[in-house]
């Protein structure tokens, strides 16, 4: 199952181009990161991110999935404040 923490990594990976980068903006080591993405990959069966390019590139199937995370850690926090 999908975790918001999941949803978290792919927007700061997709953001920031960089798993380095992304690790420190979510308090995550590198390894750590990469484990969480791998981990999503293989629940979903597809890969989310193209690995070869330099900053990292969502795949078709993670850009999908990117628009989907911002629409839920935007209704989670709208439920937060209400």
């Amino acid at each position: 199952m999908l975790e918001i923490r999941h949803l978290n990594a792919l927007i700061a990976l997709a953001e920031t181009g960089n798993l380095s980068k992304a690790g420190r903006r979510l308090h995550l080591s590198q390894p750590a990161l990469s484990h969480q993405v791998k981990s999503i990959e293989q629940h979903l069966g597809v890969a989310l991110f193209e690995r070869k390019s330099n900053p990292l590139r969502l795949s078709p199937a993670g850009e999908r999935l990117l628009v989907t995370a911002h629409e839920v850690v935007k209704l989670l926090r709208q439920s937060e404040r209400d």
